[in-house]
């Protein structure tokens, strides 16, 4: 049976574990962000880095050593973003969290649509333009009217406090991931009983392997993602497909058998 047509009896099976599930939780990366115009890291030709590595602009020495240099690499990417609406697969996940399927969101997303779509337990591994902190004073300010000023002057945004330049709070190459948030998330993903995966080849690193442990675990594992992952033989049901398409159908197919 091809994919195209075993794809209903998937979603079927996605929705039937969903709803057997006592603790489920959703891990998305920039896959489901695309769909909403936001270009991903490493897709052939068109990802950020599908020619190689960030560029040095986009790492945390590139910053230090030139803050404008970064804000300047970074104007067009945040102009997309701050223009994106949320997609279907963003609203998907909310619903399932309105209705007490999902318990929690770990995103490796920074671009808050998943918030802007309605979901409340969202874990930013990777950071979030929700805060700026100054380098020099660590004074915290909200981001999107400081990015959005930034968008519109070109100049680089500064304390009120200090002057120090603001750094967005997202975890840029060869930056650490904060602790803290990475506590949380292990804990979400040892807990859980199944793990939906969505938007994400889970190419390597601290946070892609939070699947890998809910498995481990005994958690059981959807996967929906265009291209293969690593664990894609180690998932219950795994779909290569479009997330904002399959995980409203998945939904769909929730509120029908309900």
């Amino acid at each position: 049976m091809d994919e195209i047509t075993d794809l209903p009896h998937k979603i079927k099976s996605a929705a039937a574990s969903l709803a057997r599930s006592q603790y489920a939780i959703a891990f998305t990366g920039a896959g489901i962000s695309t769909p909403s115009g936001i270009p991903d890291f490493r897709s052939p030709g068109v990802g950020l880095w599908a020619h190689g590595e960030p560029p040095r602009a986009g790492t945390i020495q590139g910053f230090a050593a030139d803050p404008e240099g970064f804000y300047e690499w970074f104007h067009p990417l945040l102009k997309r973003i701050l223009s994106a609406e949320p997609n279907p697969g963003h609203r998907a996940l909310a619903t399932l969290e309105a209705e007490g399927i999902l318990k929690a969101l770990i995103t490796q997303n920074a671009d808050l649509l998943h918030q802007r779509a309605g979901s409340r337990s969202v874990i930013e591994v990777h950071g979030t333009l929700a805060h700026l902190t100054c380098i020099r004073c660590y004074c915290i300010a909200p981001g999107p009217p400081i990015l959005k000023r930034f968008l519109r002057d070109r100049e680089v945004p500064r304390c009120q406090s200090c002057g120090g330049v603001m750094k967005p709070n997202v975890i840029l190459a060869g930056e650490q991931l904060v602790s803290g948030v990475m506590t949380e998330a292990r804990r979400l993903a040892q807990e859980c009983d199944v793990i939906l995966v969505a938007g994400t080849s889970l190419p390597g690193g601290p946070a892609s392997e939070l699947p890998e442990i809910a498995v481990e675990k005994g958690a059981r594992l959807i996967i929906i993602n265009r291209t293969p992952t690593p664990l894609d033989q180690e998932a219950e049901v795994i779909i290569h497909g479009d997330v904002a398409e399959v995980l409203p159908a998945i939904v769909n197919e929730l509120q029908r058998s309900a």
